[in-house]
């Protein structure tokens, strides 16, 4: 797995919040015109993310719930970690390929670009401790034991930060990967004692190598439990379809649709408050 298509659902975190947003794109690479659509809304997912799963499911409903059908547009695939050019090419999908864009993290007060608003959440999915030990908890796991954790994630930006305000003697190592199939096999071999991941990411490991269901799933206490809350990207000029489907999914998360996909999927999550 790349570092561009690691972070799956949450890939545009740390792009929109960039001072990159600001800038300004040529008109000439922007379509002016809206497409006459009908009953058909187009969606964009980035189909090697370990939340595509999620989004095509969550945007099904949204589309039988709104009365259109859903056209999938092949989304862009993560983001390079300095963000160079992701914001520029983001902007000119939204604006000409696509009306919404699955699989963006919300966070609160997190500043946005003009041309880009954010839906309410549609899930709120955590990251999990994982390891082929007999260990109940991190806190059973020995102070200075090395931990795995997702490269540049929110997961691994919690531990660490939780980490590091405790006592010296009283911390565990961190070593970050982007390659979670290495980091799994790195822990097997005894050199991780656990490995920090989102849920969905290591369901999608466990496609390729069914092994990995092997492995168990502890707590994080005395750690905090980092959840992802993913929503979806519309234009700004388009209110009235945000609004539509903000809607829908506040009766879709009433009506259990989203905590009964969720159990579908296999994945540890909740639909939003």
């Amino acid at each position: 797995m790349s570092v561009k298509s690691m972070l799956g659902a949450f890939a545009a975190v740390m792009l929109l919040a960039a001072p990159a947003a600001a800038q300004s794109l040529p008109q000439q690479l922007l379509t002016q015109e809206r497409p006459v659509q009908g009953n058909t809304i187009r969606a964009c997912v980035d189909e090697t993310s370990a939340g595509a799963k999620l989004d095509h499911a969550i945007m099904d409903a949204i589309g039988d719930a709104l009365f259109l059908e859903v056209k999938y547009v092949e989304g862009l695939h993560g983001f390079p970690l300095d963000g160079d050019g992701y914001l520029a090419e983001l902007q000119i999908q939204l604006n000409n390929d696509c009306d919404v864009f699955l699989g963006v993290s919300v966070q609160p007060n997190m500043p946005f670009p003009e041309w880009a608003k954010i839906t309410r959440p549609y899930a709120r999915v955590p990251f999990v401790l994982v390891t082929d030990k007999d260990y109940s908890a991190l806190a059973d796991i020995p102070y200075g034991s090395t931990i795995g954790t997702a490269l540049a994630s929110l997961g691994e930006r919690v531990f660490a930060t939780s980490v590091t305000q405790r006592p010296k003697d009283q911390r565990w190592k961190r070593l970050p990967y982007a390659d979670f199939a290495l980091m799994t096999t790195r822990m097997r071999e005894g050199k991780l004692a656990a490995m920090l991941l989102w849920h969905p990411s290591l369901l999608q490991l466990a496609e390729a190598d069914p092994t990995v269901m092997d492995l168990r799933i502890i707590g994080l206490d005395p750690v905090p439990t980092a959840s992802v809350e993913v929503g979806a990207l519309v234009s700004s000029r388009n209110t009235f379809l945000r609004t539509q489907i903000d809607q829908a999914i506040e009766e879709l998360t009433a009506d259990g649709t989203i905590d009964r996909i969720l159990d579908e999927l296999g994945i540890i999550g909740s639909s939003p408050l």
